[in-house]
This record gives structure tokens, sequence and C-alpha cells, in this order.
């Protein structure tokens, strides 16, 4: 029986997809061309596409980035289990989750509510002024209704993926149903060998959705801590874990659209960009756990200090380019050069996305954690 440790490392490749996310929805809104390569929306000479054709697009590769969230957590799920056999941390967890995620979800829902009353949501303006609209002009361009908000967070994201008031809300039913897919096959087949006939079954099952890259978390967890004896020699091999790290990182960084791929390096290359995406996550999850050299700057403490509010930022960022930065956009844009807004925007905007998501963690997510984890102890005791 192993130690249940806390890896820092993996909470740090979780930053760096929430920052992937978060610049892939600032470039939607002020750059759109790095993402959709048609020169009719370029606002530069060529950096929009030597950024977005080459594998340097992964620094808003936000779609790579939820595929490795879903993966993280599908490798969560069955990391006590794998070191310690407790079956009921599988059945614990699928209670907490729902309490954990709610809460923050509603107070992000009641705030959008509230400024969408308030004519807060420049998004439709700033986008046809910035070359945008088709985009990030359309979201949240409807009569809001407090029920609706409030529905979309208590029951619509869970049970539909509604997401209507908060674009990345799409995320949630995966997150939560995904989640609890991996519990229930842990709690069926447990460590028997059988496990690897259930993990095929059900990748095959989720192949076109985003249920596989839980699947395949899941999987890397039970190479990890499980591995069959081949599979320890070969995650020895350092050289071969950096191949696996460098062929996710290229698959991720595929460019999500898929089109206009000629005279680049990924023109010969199908276009499959969901399987590229969740393949990707898990050679890179794998890789970098049997990297240690890798550990300490995934670790470092200011990843560290920046995952405690990872979740309140993915919540919180959509909503706040909508509002605060295309509202700065337009404030200044007769004022002061487009890209010098830019830099601007990013700057206050990014700094804007982590003071709220501090107060939503201090003062929802926090006290949710603490409900769930009552609400868990409650079943046990049942």
């Amino acid at each position: 029986m192993k130690q249940v440790e806390k890896l820092d490392y993996i909470d740090g490749l979780k930053v760096l997809s929430c920052l992937m996310i978060f610049n892939f929805h600032f470039i939607n809104a002020f750059y759109c061309g790095f993402y959709s390569l048609n020169p009719a929306d370029f606002h530069t000479a060529h950096l929009e596409w030597i950024v977005g054709s080459t594998p340097l697009n992964l620094i808003m590769g936000g779609k790579f980035g939820v595929r490795m969230f879903m993966t993280i957590s599908g490798f969560f799920v069955g990391y006590r289990f794998f070191l310690t056999g407790d079956k009921h941390s599988l059945g614990s967890g699928a209670v907490k989750k729902y309490f954990r995620l709610v809460f923050p979800i509603l107070t992000a829902n009641i705030a959008i509510f509230a400024l969408m009353k308030l004519g807060l949501f420049r998004n439709a303006e700033a986008s046809a002024l910035a070359g945008t609209s088709v985009f990030f002009g359309n979201y949240n361009q409807f009569a809001p209704s407090l029920f609706g908000a409030v529905k979309e967070a208590v029951w619509g994201c869970f049970a539909t993926g509604a997401n209507q008031y908060n674009g990345p809300l799409w995320f949630i039913y995966y997150e939560f149903f995904g989640t609890l897919l991996v519990a229930a096959i842990l709690a069926l087949v447990g460590k028997s060998r059988v496990r690897y006939v259930a993990y095929a079954i059900a990748a095959i099952l989720s192949i076109r959705t985003d249920f596989l890259p839980f699947i395949l978390g899941c999987v890397v967890c039970d190479l990890t801590y499980q591995p069959p004896l081949f599979v320890e020699k070969l995650s020895e091999q350092k050289w071969l874990m950096w191949i696996a790290v460098l062929l996710g990182v290229f698959l991720g960084s595929y460019p999500p659209i898929g089109e206009r791929l000629t005279g680049t390096i990924y023109q010969y290359i199908p276009a499959k960009v969901l399987i590229y995406y969740i393949i990707g996550a898990s050679l890179v999850l794998y890789g970098v756990i049997h990297l240690p050299v890798l550990h300490k700057p995934l670790g470092s403490r200011a990843l560290t200090w920046l995952n405690r509010y990872s979740y309140g930022f993915y919540l919180v960022h959509f909503f706040v380019l909508c509002t605060f930065s295309c509202g700065f956009y337009l404030t200044l844009a007769d004022k002061l050069p487009y890209h010098l807004i830019a830099v601007l925007n990013y700057v206050l905007s990014f700094g804007v996305t982590v003071l709220l998501s501090w107060l939503i963690h201090r003062f929802v997510e926090k006290p949710g954690m603490q409900l769930a984890g009552l609400v868990a102890a409650r079943c046990k005791e049942l």
C-alpha cells in the first residue's frame, strides 16, 4: 500500500491548461486570425499565421487545455483507489462532486444575470469593431432571466451541458458524468484483470465523445501505480517519456479548426482534431509523471498558488472578457494603437479574473467543499 501524496506538478499542468483556455478566448475576442488562419481576420502581417499554423499555437490551445483538464480529472478519480485500494473514496468522491461544483457555478451565473441586466456585456459591439464577430459576438445576446440563470447552474449544466449564460459550462456535464463513469468502472471491476477489458469497451463506446479523456486519464493512473512489468520497464526509459511528452504537445498543437493548413506541417495529417487532443493530453500526463526533472518547475510556488483558484478562474474568465475586456477596448479604441490596447487589456483582464477567482474560492468554493465533506460523511453513516 502506497501513501497518498499531493501531486503539485499535476496541479501545475492544470494551471497551464487554464492559461491556454484564457488565451484561447482572449484571442478569439481580439485576434481571431490566430484561430481561423484566415488572412481576412489578421491584425498583423505575419504573426498570426506563424503562431497559428505551428506548435506555437499551443499558447492559446484552449481546446487542448480542456481535454487536459478532463484527463487529469480521470486520473485523480483512480489515484487514491490504486494507491490504497479504498473503494469508499470512489463513492464519496461521487457524492462530493455535485456540491463542490454547484455553488461557484450558481454564483457566477447570478453575476452574469446581473451584468446582462445592467447592459455590461459589450462583446457584440467590441467584436464587430475588432472584426471577430463570427467567433465572439453572439454570446449572451438575449433577454436574461434570473430563473433561467439559476436553473442552468443547479441543473441544466449538469444534466444536459446547458451553457446559455456561461459558455464554458458545457464542460461541467462531462466533468460530472465522466468522473462518475470512471468511478463506476473501478467500483465494479476494481483491480482485477478484467478492468482492462472494461477500459477498452468504455473507450470504444466513448471514442467520439469527451468522456474518452476521463477513461484514458484513469488508464494513465492505473499504468502508473499498478503497471504490468513491461509497462514499468518502458516508463523507466526517460528518452521514451520525453518522446511521449513531445508527441503529446505536437498533437495538442493541431490547429483547432482543421482548415487552411496548406503549407503547414499539419497539411498531410487528417483533421481528426478532437482525438488528437485527447491522445495528446494522455501522453503529456503520462510522460510528465515519469519525468521527475519536470516536477519542480510544474510544482513551483506560483503555479501551486494559482491552482487553488483554477476552478473559479475557469468559471469567471469568459464573462470577464465579455464585459470588462470588451468595455476596456471600446473605451480606448480611438485613443491608442490596437496592439497596445490588446497588451494592456490582457494584463488587466487576467488580473481581474484572478481577483474574482480568489473571491469565489474564499467565500464560495471553500464553504461548498466543507458542505460536500459533511454530505459525504453523512452518506457514509447511512
